[in-house]
């Protein structure tokens, strides 16, 4: 990290000003001082913003909504767990693992429960136990988590196989021709302008291409399972880390016909934000979108060769101090309602009365892609 102050300085800085989510990070995930972040573990739950994360993840008996997974609320699986990570929590914290018990419980029943392949659509019934997509949601956040439990490996691996399978071929060409189009009955009239994945690719390979929820938690299977599980992680990193990628691959990649008159957005892309040019991505309104993708792609050592990391990195540089901390733009650091992948919730729970919360944040942000 370019700056007046070494990197040891600027940890030492974040120690003396923080809050305690980013203080007990620095010391286990930086510093590697186990037994002084082992110290501060009884703090976190007594940090407002840890305390109301908690609340939001654990479920009501019954669950509050149909869809405890997928959504745009606070308590949805996808926004509380990786928030919940942001703030320093992890499996081997008890309040967290009581937290998420209910979602343990559902990978108990997940594929390949009878149904295969792991990632089948399921006929896209959200909530249901044996539902591919939201087995692909709770297995990834739940390893970022550390919560890597049989059942979830097992999910895993059975999942990054098939995408594996797929994205070896380095096929772009996805999408129905106008012939199959032809052939589907009763397309709702907002979708009869997208693109359309071809039917026999997801009959051959299921729910196969990888989501942005792959990249939030497949980059923890590194070094746990051998040495050719790395190497198919590596694969799907290097399929979508390609200009074809991004030139042929429509946003959300379109949309499922799954027989009948059953049709079904694919899903958040994995596409990188602002991968033609960082700096006009940033200087929109995407940056809240893009800063997020960062933090987990930069987990994966093909993504951090790429061009778009390093002119990533440069492009922050734009915002260091003369001391060598980091200011951002407030609006860069969002947290509102809304999709945690899409970059609502990209704080890491500084008291925001403080006035250097933004100079704290975004410097540890910026210390977090260094020792990635």
């Amino acid at each position: 990290m370019a700056s007046s102050m070494s990197a040891s300085d600027v940890y030492g800085w974040l120690m003396d000003n923080a809050d305690a989510p980013i203080r007990y990070r620095v010391l286990r995930e930086l510093l590697n001082d186990e037994k002084a972040a082992a110290n501060m573990e009884a703090e976190l739950p007594e940090n407002p913003a840890v305390g109301q994360w908690l609340k939001n993840l654990k479920p009501e008996t019954p669950p509050q909504h149909w869809s405890m997974e997928h959504g745009s609320f606070d308590f949805c699986l996808e926004n509380a767990l990786p928030k919940l990570v942001q703030l320093g929590l992890h499996s081997g914290l008890a309040p967290l693992a009581d937290a998420v018990r209910f979602y343990l419980d559902k990978m108990k029943t997940a594929p390949p429960g009878g149904l295969q392949p792991y990632r089948n659509n399921d006929g896209f019934v959200l909530g249901a136990p044996n539902n591919g997509f939201t087995s692909i949601i709770i297995s990834n956040v739940l390893m970022l988590a550390g919560f890597a439990d049989p059942n979830i490996t097992h999910f895993m691996l059975g999942s990054l196989d098939e995408m594996a399978d797929f994205t070896k071929k380095g096929d772009c060409d996805i999408y129905a021709g106008d012939g199959e189009r032809a052939k589907m009955k009763a397309v709702p009239a907002i979708w009869k302008d997208k693109k359309f994945i071809k039917p026999q690719l997801v009959d051959e390979y299921g729910f196969c291409y990888p989501l942005i929820y792959d990249i939030v938690g497949l980059h923890k299977l590194y070094g746990a399972i051998s040495e050719e599980t790395d190497k198919k992680i590596d694969a799907v990193i290097d399929f979508i880390s390609t200009d074809a990628f991004h030139h042929n691959i429509a946003d959300g990649y379109g949309i499922l016909h799954s027989g009948g008159k059953k049709y079904h957005s694919m899903g958040w892309d994995p596409k990188y934000p602002g991968w033609l040019c960082v700096a006009d991505y940033m200087e929109g309104a995407g940056a809240p979108k893009l800063l997020y993708f960062a933090l987990h792609i930069s987990k994966y050592p093909p993504a951090r060769k790429t061009k778009w990391f390093g002119d990533l990195l440069a492009y922050l540089e734009n915002y260091r101090t003369g001391n060598g901390t980091y200011v951002f733009p407030a609006g860069w650091l969002k947290e509102q309602r809304g999709y945690a992948v899409q970059g609502s919730h990209i704080s890491f729970g500084e008291n925001r009365k403080k006035k250097n919360w933004r100079e704290i944040e975004s410097t540890f942000y910026v210390c977090l892609l260094h020792g990635s």
